[in-house]
């Protein structure tokens, strides 16, 4: 699933995102993960989603999808997507990109002169500054203004974050009744989650490639295969209805579209991480292996915006408020809208 602006995407994350460097960034080395973002933002795919008008490209969420699913595979530690979006909101207003990083965010509780609380973000130490949904307004706030919660599956990347109030906004804008953070986590974190299971999955194939054991590979072990089969059906899944939340044109998901690629991606994340680690076996919980951080990213994602059980409950109250029998609601809801490729 690319096309030729993500295949040199994919070539240049190869450069730029050597295990050792992606380590030390989720290990807090503030140095590599800035040498990382400047890197990555050189080459000007993080303003893929703003308009020509605004000096971007142009492209609806469909087109960046590869993009995102690259990203998360290579193993890039910062809300890229969510800059991508962010940054296509905020073209709507006067503010300037100086060309830092973005992150998302749904705020848990805000009410006037009270605090804005945002439960975990991910890669939320990793951006300057958090676009946040107040249920009303957008509001950019800086993170340096934030109290900090470290997250619980990647401390070093992650936090809740905490403002006194939104006095400190660098700018707020308008919603449009269709969008909220939530919607938009869905489909990239969806995406993130596939990248992330391709990854677990080649590295579990190069493990039982390599490992041997009795005098062969132990992937010669029909017990090993069955578990490299079961892994990679699940992430292939994940993958194409990741694509499917998000196939629009424009830069909004579809919610209910949206929703059932998190869902997808929550359900297959969990058995693809319990599978690898099945695989590797006691060398997968080390730090020195890489299968940790990126079975922490997919537990992480699975807790972040919405739920497995949130998503659940939105399509549950969909199907039961809909007229249409469950296969015709299937056929009519939940089928993407064909986006013709650049």
């Amino acid at each position: 699933m690319s096309n030729s602006y993500s295949a040199m995407w994919e070539a240049a994350l190869a450069d730029f995102c050597g295990d050792e460097r992606v380590r030390a960034v989720e290990a807090g080395d503030g140095q590599s993960a800035a040498a990382l973002w400047a890197e990555i933002e050189a080459l000007g795919y993080t303003d893929a989603l703003v308009s020509s008008e605004r000096g971007g490209a142009g492209l609806g969420l469909a087109h960046v999808e590869p993009l995102v699913f690259a990203a998360a595979r290579a193993g890039v530690s910062h809300p890229w997507g969510e800059t991508m979006v962010a940054r296509a909101l905020l073209s709507r207003t006067d503010w300037t990109s100086d060309g830092s990083c973005i992150a998302l965010a749904s705020a848990v509780s805000h009410r006037d002169d009270a605090e804005l609380v945002c439960a975990d973000i991910p890669g939320a130490l990793l951006a300057s500054q958090v676009l946040v949904d107040d249920g009303e307004q957008w509001l950019l706030m800086p993170v340096s203004a934030a109290q900090c919660t470290p997250g619980v599956y990647r401390p070093h990347v992650s936090a809740a974050l905490r403002w006194k109030g939104a006095d400190s906004a660098i700018t707020r804008f308008a919603k449009k009744p269709d969008e909220s953070a939530a919607n938009f986590c869905n489909a990239l974190h969806a995406s993130a989650m596939g990248g992330t299971m391709a990854r677990v999955l080649d590295l579990s194939v190069l493990y039982a490639n390599d490992r041997r054991q009795f005098g062969r590979a132990i992937g010669q072990f029909q017990a090993i295969q069955q578990d490299l089969a079961v892994l990679a059906e699940q992430a292939g899944m994940a993958a194409l209805a990741a694509r499917m939340g998000c196939a629009t044109a424009g830069i909004q998901p579809d919610r209910l579209l949206s929703a059932s690629a998190k869902l997808n991606a929550c359900d297959a994340a969990l058995r693809v991480a319990t599978l690898a680690h099945a695989v590797h076996g006691a060398i997968g919980i080390t730090q020195e292996h890489m299968l940790g951080i990126f079975t922490a990213r997919l537990h992480e994602l699975r807790a972040s915006a919405d739920t497995d059980a949130d998503c659940a409950e939105q399509l549950g109250n969909a199907v039961l408020d809909s007229p249409l029998t469950l296969c015709d609601f299937m056929r009519e809801s939940l089928a993407p809208t064909p986006v013709e490729e650049v």
